[in-house]
């Protein structure tokens, strides 16, 4: 995006590694546009004690709980920063009252369209591919997962334990 447009209609913030964006259990009221720094989404199961690590966004993307935003209703995840963020954010009455204006509908429509095809691949990927496929695809389409989130969260994300994960990287390597 725009440096011009992100200081016209958004306000820059800092987070610190291991902040939470979005935390479980409150409202999202903001959409974030990540200039720099890595995060990661991640339910938590109260009853496992288990987190699941279901996203992970790099510089130039957007970051939000959007069904909380959307529906203003608590958020069931939430957004740990991995390496330190500097974001543009815009409140929610500030960006419908944006979006009121058909060019800044435009742009909405088109990053909704991104996160659909997004989240229709990222489903596809679990259902069809073993995790040594996904893991494999990973180092081949998105080393920068593998070169900046620890293990833990890799094997979470790809679905296994890190012993798992473990047993597919000697494999490989």
């Amino acid at each position: 995006m725009h440096l011009d447009f992100l200081n016209q209609y958004f306000t820059e913030v800092h987070f610190a590694k291991g902040e939470l964006i979005t935390r479980a259990g409150e409202v999202e009221n903001y959409l974030y546009y990540l200039s720099d720094g890595i995060v990661r989404f991640f339910y938590y199961n109260l009853v496992t004690d288990k987190e699941t690590t279901v996203d992970i966004l790099f510089s130039e993307q957007f970051c939000l709980s959007y069904t909380s935003f959307v529906k203003q209703e608590p958020s069931l995840l939430s957004i740990e920063v991995l390496k330190e963020v500097t974001a543009y954010k815009i409140g929610r009455e500030h960006l419908n009252t944006l979006i009121s204006d058909i060019h800044f509908l435009e742009i909405k429509v088109g990053i909704l369209e991104h996160l659909l095809i997004e989240k229709m691949q990222r489903e596809a990927q679990l259902l069809l591919q073993s995790p040594e496929e996904i893991y494999r695809t990973l180092l081949e389409k998105d080393p920068k997962i593998i070169q900046n989130i620890p293990l833990k969260y890799i094997a979470s994300y790809i679905g296994i334990t890190p012993q798992a994960l473990s047993r597919i990287r000697k494999r490989i390597f």
